[in-house]
């Protein structure tokens, strides 16, 4: 599920990445876990690249009014509310069992006010060939256990 950010209205990015260290995409070297990315150290086709792939997460940091290049345009202008709350913005799922990561980050990503459908949240991994990806069916209780996880999170999270 694309996002389709604009590099013109951003500061920079924040990556959850659940793969080792080294995993690339877009030609940029990521770390496992959580980076910020600079925007202007990225082009158009880099930040596409990174926010279509399953098997990261990404995080818009808007530029701040002060910053931005088009002041006078407002969220609503730009056809995107930047303001607008995140769902799940609290959620660090680093912190869940390793197995559920790849699907709580995929449903942080696509912002779902309801528990998904299995389909919904299966994802491409690499295969033990290199190059070659294999697609993952998410089981119904693995989908269970992160749903659950990610709602209890978000819960702990509002009390903050």
């Amino acid at each position: 599920m694309a996002k389709n950010l604009k590099l013109t209205a951003l500061a920079a990015i924040i990556v959850h990445c659940t793969q080792p260290t080294g995993y690339r995409r877009g030609g940029i070297s990521l770390t496992s876990g959580k980076q910020t990315l600079p925007a202007e150290q990225l082009t158009q086709k880099q930040l596409e690249a990174i926010e279509n792939d399953p098997r990261l997460s990404v995080q818009a940091v808007p530029l701040d009014a002060s910053t931005a290049q088009n002041p006078q345009l407002d969220a609503d202008n730009l056809g995107a509310n930047l303001d607008a709350p995140k769902l799940y913005a609290q959620v660090d799922y680093t912190q869940a069992p390793i197995e559920l990561q790849p699907v709580i980050a995929l449903m942080i990503d696509a912002q779902f006010a309801e528990q998904p459908s299995c389909a919904q949240v299966g994802y491409e991994a690499p295969a033990e060939t290199e190059g070659e990806v294999v697609k993952v069916k998410v089981p119904a209780l693995t989908r269970d256990l992160a749903w659950q996880w990610l709602q209890e999170a978000a819960k702990a999270g509002e009390g903050e």
